[in-house]
């Protein structure tokens, strides 16, 4: 039998949802009137963040806020549902990229972690070298090959703290044209993925086999997907999500699952008490570490200034006379290209574009928060035929830059002049584009005509130090 309160704190609001499920097997009318007695419980503490992205800067807080319940109760638990890397420069250009994080999580006491597809970001002998390096556990089950420590990961681990034990599988998407992860193809080759959905059942007796109070899913695919896994395994007690970076916590059926936001300003607390019928009731808190008065640790705090000074990433190479928006930083962004490339067109996945370009001084620490990912840069070269199959073709959302006019008519595209001409068929243009597009969607791209040496990002640094000439506005700009 299984019983759920929720409790769904925000900043400014809570709201309470509960779901309650009672037995009783008494004949005798009078005693159903009689108070009952208290069930006595096992209080169950498990901590949670996902999609930190390299973010460090409220890791003195965590560390503090974890230690303060691990004071109090042994049965405290930590951990990731994925996507550890990629979105900020400290982070990601430490010579042994991603450490910083790793280290930070280690010394913070995290107990395991599920791979999410920004974990391949770095390639995989970088990831298998971060793993070796963690105090902590990584878990997959639906990702099989590679070498050394990342073929060595399990599909999911037994933790036992203060009697308590507690199985974690862990799922990761397979969303990406071809079924494997949103990351580069290059990143993952020789690495085979299943859906995690459709093959989790055969967990069905894990609990039972390994002795374990809770069986908890921590996925890396989002909540659509979690909420499909939980109507159909109702064995698994508590999902722990990620992915979509969004804030929940709620029942589904008689389960329950959760996720907490991102880029480490949030931390979920999922509280479970285990009676001894084996019933359960969940509880979950939204802790925002951003707003939360408490005493930051020292050692970490320490750690974390050392880890940020990086002289090199503060330079100042430009300006921003606006708050642009995330549409309006995607134009900067391909307009940005273009002037540095001369192309005739640039298209970039809105997706690869993962801040906003704020009002004031510019640094390169903005611009590879802007575009953490490393991609290079690529030329090709299309018959105006071809470019407009390219950009009817492309099956995701992209912003674009080109001197020329695109007429959309319906689903298909046609370019014109300055004057509204149509352009010739047969006519060359240049699209210049980061290669993670071009490798995803390869059947639309042969050979490139240029390869450029440095990243996208390398170069609208350029751009801000040859070619911007004053603060840059491309306020209302939705290309």
């Amino acid at each position: 039998m299984k019983s759920h309160q929720t409790f769904m704190t925000t900043l400014l609001f809570s709201v309470i949802v509960s779901i309650l499920t009672a037995c009783s097997s008494g004949t005798d009318p009078i005693s159903t009137n009689e108070p009952t007695q208290p069930k006595s419980f096992t209080e169950v503490v498990i901590f949670s963040v996902n999609d930190v992205h390299g973010r460090i800067y409220n890791f003195p807080k965590l560390k503090t806020l974890l230690d303060q319940e691990r004071e109090k109760n042994d049965q405290v638990f930590f951990v990731s549902a994925g996507d550890l890397f990629s979105g900020n420069p400290i982070v990601d250009f430490h010579p042994d990229k991603g450490f910083p994080l790793i280290d930070l999580l280690s010394k913070t006491g995290l107990d395991v972690n599920v791979i999410g597809n920004h974990e391949f970001d770095y390639g995989q002998e970088a990831l298998a070298a971060r793993i070796n390096q963690a105090s902590f556990d990584f878990v997959c089950y639906n990702v099989d090959g590679g070498s050394g420590a990342l073929a060595e990961v399990p599909e999911y681990i037994l933790i036992e703290k203060g009697g308590v034990k507690i199985v974690f599988v862990g799922v990761v998407e397979t969303s990406s044209p071809g079924g494997y992860p949103l990351t580069h193809p290059r990143k993952i080759e020789g690495l085979t993925f299943l859906n995690g959905n459709a093959g989790f059942g055969k967990f069905a007796n894990l609990k039972n086999e390994t002795g374990a109070d809770l069986l908890v899913a921590l996925t890396h695919q989002g909540e659509v997907s979690d909420e499909a896994l939980l109507k159909a395994n109702p064995f698994i007690d508590l999902v722990i999500g990620g992915h979509t970076n969004k804030e929940y916590g709620i029942a589904v059926g008689e389960d329950f699952m959760v996720m907490s936001g991102a880029h480490l300003e949030t931390v979920g607390k999922t509280t479970i008490k285990l009676y001894e019928d084996g019933s359960t009731d969940f509880s979950w808190q939204l802790i925002n570490l951003d707003n939360l008065s408490i005493a930051e640790n020292a050692e970490i705090s320490d750690l974390v200034e050392a880890y940020n000074n990086k002289p090199e990433f503060y330079e100042v190479i430009g300006s921003s006379a606006i708050d642009h928006s995330r549409d309006e930083t995607s134009c900067f962004y391909t307009d940005a290209l273009r002037q540095v490339s001369g192309s005739d067109f640039i298209i970039q996945n809105r997706g690869g574009v993962r801040a906003n370009l704020d009002q004031g001084e510019v640094t390169p620490f903005d611009i590879y928060t802007i575009d953490p990912f490393g991609n290079g840069f690529e030329t090709y070269e299309f018959t105006v035929d071809e470019m407009e199959n390219v950009l009817e073709s492309i099956p995701t959302s992209y912003s674009y830059s080109t001197h020329y006019n695109l007429i959309f008519q319906g689903d298909e595209i046609e370019i014109a002049d300055a004057d509204g001409n149509l352009l010739n068929d047969s006519t060359v243009v240049t699209l210049s584009i980061n290669d993670y597009l071009t490798n995803v969607f390869a059947s639309l791209f042969d050979e490139p005509s240029y390869v450029y040496e440095l990243t996208t990002a390398d170069y609208l640094i350029e751009f801000f130090r040859s070619h911007a000439a004053g603060p840059v506005d491309y306020s209302g700009c939705a290309n």
